[in-house]
């Protein structure tokens, strides 16, 4: 997928290139994307996002989403936080919800899915993340009660969760006069 998507993005550049040096036109590339119903675009990031219709464990929520067409979202910077924020609250204004973060191979050293070979986005809230009792919380939530920042959680409880996936898009070269 990934080899598609920087061919295209050369196959484009190319021509926007070819017809600026041509010196014979003005184009614009106009670039339209969608998202499939119950899922929002993001437009920034040419990705569709929704919550999970019903709540799950951290791994079947994970599961729900693959079986959506997507993934389970972890937020890379605060714009796309921000966002998914938003979009829960429209949904619960008390949401809870799950993202794609965990440290469940390594006690306190965080992975989230899609940020590998970089540090995570983590935007913890105050106090967090923490341990209840002697039991280990090793999942990421978003959750209104935390200030809409993110807060450790056993991996077992239910909550909905983020998902995301691409968005259609189509690219085109428009003329705007010569």
């Amino acid at each position: 997928m990934y080899l598609i998507r920087v061919f295209g993005i050369v196959a484009i550049t190319t021509a926007i290139n070819a017809e600026f040096r041509s010196g014979s036109c003005h184009s614009r590339l106009s670039i339209l994307c969608s998202c499939p119903p119950e899922w929002q675009l993001h437009v920034w990031g040419k990705e569709c996002y929704r919550l999970t219709p019903s709540s799950h464990s951290w791994d079947d929520a994970k599961t729900t989403c693959q079986d959506m067409g997507g993934k389970m979202a972890a937020p890379r910077s605060l714009e796309e936080m921000n966002f998914m924020v938003e979009l829960a609250k429209k949904a619960n204004t008390l949401y809870r919800a799950w993202i794609a973060c965990n440290d469940k191979d390594v006690e306190g050293t965080w992975e989230c899915d899609g940020q590998e070979g970089s540090e995570p986005f983590l935007v913890w809230d105050n106090g967090e993340p923490n341990s209840f009792g002697n039991v280990e919380q090793d999942c990421v939530r978003m959750a209104a009660s935390s200030n809409d920042r993110m807060d450790d959680e056993l991996c077992d409880n239910d909550q909905l969760a983020f998902c995301v996936r691409e968005a259609a898009c189509t690219y085109s070269l428009t003329q705007l006069g010569h």
